[in-house]
């Protein structure tokens, strides 16, 4: 296998294992452990903040480590964690353990894609394919497919408890598959992916969009299968919309980053927005097998390259400090990844699930506008 082969099937394999599995095989395990363990839609909402405060923590803490020594150390005690976290969820039926793994398993998953992309994408840079990382970043797409396939079957054949020990067990051979390339992976000082060129916009309104996304778009991505489960009349796509999810993410981000670099970056962040937003939507306005499975590729299509824009840009407006940016950004979209699950769950047990799903949508739609305006304001 090549360099670029190599470098590449390890963040990828990574990227599946830290947030494809990590974290969103929480996703289509969710309805099977409210059904088992009785809890209501405001407990569910607090595990995922719970998992998303840890993310937060993480990806922060992953953002001081320098060497490459302690990021590769860093980085196999996250998977270690990662995996008994995993484990874990199935060992207990306590809601307060469960809290607990969940925010362990957002600090561990976000040492595992931070560090790893820290490793991976120079790496890539440095052999001359620093365009390859989009397809690194895909890698949290095909997670996301193995979630809702085979790991949700088995959840729904033998409970939730033997879905998550199938989540592990995947999650585990992936780590062992990906760890020689990421092990291996020593990118020379200076080889990143050079920034795009600078950029005169408000950093400010930046962060209003990102924080928008975070809020917006992790209410889909907590509650999209336990929403159509609900339904009686497309339940039985309730897990074919998350395969369709990951299905769509794992294109996406480099095909987003091949646009923001013809068209612009706003631009293209807009469209991103106005796409996951509709998409967002539909499954709030229909029921139809259709509307879900289209709101799903859109949704699937969009997180990513929203993600990947966003920082790029970020670091295309402060060249001189792009660390500035990076925090900002991070602390914006963290906080609003925390505050999602809670307000929908409140809305949904308020004014049900289209509620809480126009919520969010509204919320990812409003990123368009505040971007525009960023624009205007810079000109």
């Amino acid at each position: 296998m090549g360099a670029t082969a190599r470098a590449l099937m390890g963040g990828m394999l990574a990227c599946a294992v830290s947030l494809g599995l990590g974290r969103f095989a929480f996703t289509p395990l969710l309805p099977l452990m409210q059904a088992e363990a009785g809890f209501d839609t405001q407990a569910a909402g607090v595990l995922a903040a719970a998992n998303n405060l840890g993310y937060l923590i993480g990806a922060v803490w992953a953002g001081w480590v320098r060497t490459d020594l302690a990021r590769h150390r860093l980085l196999a005690l996250g998977l270690m964690v990662l995996l008994a976290t995993m484990a874990g969820m199935a060992a207990t039926p306590s809601m307060a353990a469960w809290n607990g793994l969940r925010l362990a398993a957002g600090i561990a998953s976000a040492w595992v894609f931070v560090l790893a992309s820290a490793l991976v994408v120079p790496r890539l840079a440095e052999l001359g394919h620093a365009r390859l990382a989009g397809l690194h970043f895909g890698g949290v797409g095909a997670g996301i497919v193995v979630a809702g396939g085979p790991i949700a079957w088995i959840g729904e054949a033998a409970g939730s408890g033997a879905g998550w020990l199938a989540a592990t067990a995947i999650a585990a051979t992936l780590a062992l598959l990906s760890w020689p390339a990421l092990r291996d992976a020593h990118p020379k000082p200076g080889t990143a992916a050079a920034p795009p060129p600078a950029v005169a916009y408000p950093l400010g309104m930046l962060a209003a969009a990102y924080f928008c996304e975070g809020l917006g778009y992790i209410v889909t991505g907590t509650f999209l299968v336990a929403v159509v489960k609900q339904s009686p009349t497309i339940a039985h796509l309730g897990n074919l919309s998350w395969v369709m999810v990951g299905l769509a993410a794992v294109p996406s981000a480099l095909a987003w980053s091949w646009l923001a670099e013809r068209k612009g970056y706003v631009p293209a962040l807009i469209a991103a927005h106005l796409v996951q937003a509709a998409g967002m939507a539909l499954p709030a306005l229909s029921s139809h097998p259709a509307a879900v499975l289209a709101g799903a590729v859109c949704y699937g299509a969009t997180f990513l390259g929203i993600v990947g824009m966003a920082l790029a840009l970020g670091r295309a407006i402060t060249p001189a400090a792009p660390a500035r940016a990076m925090a900002l950004l991070t602390a914006v979209f963290g906080i609003g990844q925390i505050i999602g699950p809670l307000l929908a769950a409140a809305l949904a047990d308020w004014g049900g699930w289209p509620a809480a799903l126009g919520m969010a949508a509204a919320v990812v739609l409003a990123g368009a506008p505040l971007l525009w305006l960023g624009g205007r304001i810079a000109r």
